[in-house]
């Protein structure tokens, strides 16, 4: 009896050799589905449940295997011990990953596992860590299959030792790494400097360009010393251009470059190399409606309008140049503070019109092409820089209504020149001074007392009007209708009636001829209307008469 409870004494006493929390190393003796044994030096092996297993094991242990594990429960009254790994590891590395959550310190840990709809489980020297999906960062396929065992830089979330809590995040890591990277960046540059960059995106406001690991903008504005809507073509991405820093931010982490200041202001005493009158060359860089810019120099542009273009009259630049043509021009004006420029292409050239008069004398017949017909007439290209009028009632000895009845853009004409004004650049033409003058003819053929046939073209109240030849009409005044009086020509004539009458008035100096319907019976040799008679008539119904005849024949093109 006395040595059964020194047996029991000694038992306890070994037993209580060990305490909870005691971290030893053991090795694997017996396996079954419910524990797995281990010796740790004890009388009776530990008992380890498979769930205390490190915890990416996945249940693979065989026997044999040398483990590290820590003591979780003691039961003094069977003299068992239980063990685990999974514990032991974590108290091992805890106080590591501790450190680092605190500092701020990257950690390294492998992916295991994919947890469904939520992120990834990461082995961190043994322990398990959640890695959420929206943290992988986008260095990293999202692909289990291609992150399975890979080891990733993380930083530490969340670190709850109690709840055994461990979140981690790439992301975060790689934003820690861009901070500390663009640190370095804004550091070493400051404002003023000039250094060289490659670019790296064009946008509509100006050019990125990466100035050693970081972007600055150079805003369109600081491109060139010119206006400019959007970054020129000639910048391609890639391209390698010098460039002074104007501002750093580092708060903002923003660089702000220039490329224009790289080198001097080309306006800065642009009148002094400018002077007005001075010809120079040039290349036509843009076409607008209303000119031309042509660059002098780099970021030095000047405009000319179009009415600076040429002699000539064009209503579109396009018509005189084009983009890429080399011009002479002569500077009319440079305004340094606006950053304008005005320039003149057609003053490099000699003016046309200063010898005018002697190329084109009046009754001189010249040739040139109608470019432009307007309701009063007609303009015509005698060369370049000089165009003349032809007015409508210089087209036909005819009577025209619109110069489209004889003519039409783009014709070539052979024209008299019936006046010349150089001082006033104004020239005038003749169609039908080239033509035999058909009035001449009909008086010869038409002389008073003949009598003619006719039809009647147009009703007025005082009288009515008859075509005589093809050239010239006649007036069938009201009183010289029937003998009878009427009131009005329609009451007894319409238009287009034919009629027999005799002439019974002719003025050459007004072209007018006057006809009767009442005496077309009478013998030749009796004519019941002369020339006494014409002025016995009331006064104000002769000046009506031939006031209103003048008028009618004017607006027919035949005075």
């Amino acid at each position: 009896m006395a040595n059964s409870k020194m047996g029991e004494f000694f038992e306890a006493k070994d037993v209580q050799l060990y305490s909870r929390g005691d971290v030893l190393h053991g090795r694997v003796v017996q396996m079954t589905e419910q524990v797995i044994l281990v010796d740790i030096g004890y009388k009776s092996e530990a008992q380890l449940r498979p769930q205390e297993l490190a915890p990416f094991r996945q249940g693979r242990i065989e026997s044999g295997e040398e483990l590290e594990v820590i003591i979780t429960y003691i039961d003094e009254e069977e003299g068992t011990i239980y063990v685990s790994e999974k514990q032991a590891i974590y108290e091992k590395w805890i106080g590591e990953l501790e450190r680092h959550y605190k500092n701020g310190e990257p950690v390294l840990g492998v992916v295991e596992s994919v947890v469904r709809d939520a992120g990834y489980n990461v082995n961190l020297k043994g322990i398990r860590a959640f890695l959420p999906g929206s943290h992988l960062g986008g260095d990293l396929p999202p692909d289990i299959e291609k992150l399975r065992g890979q080891e990733i830089q993380l930083k530490i979330l969340e670190l709850n030792r109690r709840e055994k809590n461990l979140v981690v995040s790439h992301k975060e890591y790689l934003r820690a790494l861009e901070r500390k990277r663009l640190e370095e960046i804004f550091s070493k540059v400051k404002a003023g400097e000039m250094i060289e960059g490659q670019i790296k995106s064009i946008v509509d406001f100006g050019l990125f360009v990466d100035v050693g690991g970081f972007e600055g903008l150079v805003h369109r504005s600081e491109i060139s010393w010119k206006d400019l809507p959007a970054p020129p073509n000639t910048y391609k991405v890639g391209d390698r251009v010098k460039v002074k820093i104007l501002d750093v931010d580092k708060q903002k982490q923003r660089i702000s470059l220039s490329i224009k200041q790289t080198r001097p202001d080309p306006w800065t005493g642009l009148a002094a190399r400018y002077a007005a009158g001075k010809k120079i060359e040039g290349a036509v860089v843009a076409i607008t409606d209303f000119g031309a810019f042509v660059r002098l120099e780099e970021d030095v542009e000047g405009l000319v309008h179009v009415s600076e273009l040429s002699w000539g009259f064009p209503e579109n630049p396009r018509e005189v140049v084009k983009e890429g043509d080399t011009v002479e021009v002569i500077v009319l004006d440079v305004d340094e503070p606006h950053r304008r420029i005005s320039l003149s292409m057609r003053r490099a050239q000699p003016d046309p019109w200063e010898s005018i008069e002697k190329k084109y004398p009046e009754g001189s017949v010249a040739t040139g092409k109608v470019t432009k017909l307007l309701d009063f007439g007609a303009f015509v290209q005698l060369e370049e820089g000089v165009e003349a009028l032809l007015h409508i009632s210089e087209m036909s000895w005819e009577r025209v209504s619109h110069p489209n009845e004889v003519l039409k853009e783009g014709d070539e004409v052979t024209v008299k020149v019936i006046k010349c004004d150089s001082p006033r650049r104004k020239i005038r033409l003749s169609l039908r001074e080239l033509k035999e003058d058909p009035w001449h003819r009909f008086v010869e053929d038409y002389p008073v007392g003949t009598l003619v046939d006719g039809a009647i073209t147009e009703l007025k109240d005082f009288g009515a009007f008859c075509r005589i030849t093809d050239e010239v009409e006649g007036l069938i005044h009201v009183s010289e209708i029937s003998e009878e009086r009427i009131n009005k020509p329609a009451d007894v004539l319409h238009a287009g009636d034919q009629v027999q009458a005799r002439i019974i008035g002719i003025n050459e100096e007004k072209r007018q001829v006057r006809l009767s319907l009442r005496n077309v019976h009478l013998k030749p040799e009796e004519p019941k209307v002369q020339q006494p008679q014409e002025q016995q008539q009331p006064e104000e119904e002769v000046g009506h008469e031939a006031l209103t005849l003048r008028e009618h024949l004017k607006g027919k093109g035949l005075v």
